[in-house]
């Protein structure tokens, strides 16, 4: 028997406890596995969406390692700004200087001279950065309301661009934006930048999306 950790790519139809059976793994140790998907204490799970990843802990017998959870090639991929972003995790501004991958996504808009500094607000850079990457067009801007009509609306779908009104009454703020990771009743669960000083997923109430179509698509 051959015990191995993997990942899955979510399918229409899947919840959390189809998705534990099919891997030989209990719900609690599908829930230690993947944090982000559930509130620890409540039991209340966050919507899954197609197309999103989560970890699994595969157990067959008789078979190789490297087919052990395997998706099978039909499984539909995340977007691929989402795959780029997912890989950015944990990037964060530094203490002394400037971390240099935050003035990459800075660049990407075009931000220059006083304001190419990890302290100038980069949550929409790095949503540009992880478009352009990922062969898109993006709309260029550090701004978020630039985002507002950029792309198609969408239903909410897992690695859409989510934008956000101004989360405090700062006048500055132009709102917050990230790609959508998860939902529950109340919140957005997005993975973005400049979240905290740094690339992370992390919980935005409803009530703060903008009125008009806050989910954006490439194409």
């Amino acid at each position: 028997m051959i015990s191995r950790m993997a990942q899955y790519t979510v399918q229409p139809g899947d919840n959390p406890s189809k998705i534990a059976k099919s891997f030989g793994m209990t719900l609690p140790q599908f829930q230690k596995l993947n944090p982000g998907l559930v509130e620890w204490g409540s039991g209340n799970w966050k919507v899954l969406f197609p197309g999103q990843i989560v970890n699994v802990s595969g157990v067959v017998t008789g078979m190789p390692p490297e087919t052990v959870a395997a998706a099978p090639t039909s499984f539909a991929a995340p977007p691929p700004w989402m795959q780029i972003a997912i890989m950015e995790q944990g990037v964060q501004e530094w203490a002394n200087g400037d971390n240099p991958r935050i003035l990459e996504y800075l660049k990407s808009c075009g931000i220059s001279g006083s304001l190419l500094k990890d302290e100038t607000a980069w949550c929409a850079a790095f949503v540009n950065w992880c478009v352009l990457r990922s062969g898109y067009q993006p709309k260029g801007s550090a701004k978020v309301s630039d985002w507002w009509s950029w792309g198609r609306p969408v239903a909410a779908t897992y690695g859409a661009i989510c934008i956000l009104q101004p989360l405090t009454v700062d006048q500055a703020s132009s709102g917050h934006i990230g790609f959508l990771h998860a939902q529950d009743a109340t919140n957005v669960w997005l993975l973005s930048g400049n979240s905290k000083n740094q690339v992370r997923i992390s919980a935005y109430p409803k009530n703060k999306l903008i009125h008009n179509a806050p989910y954006r698509w490439a194409f």
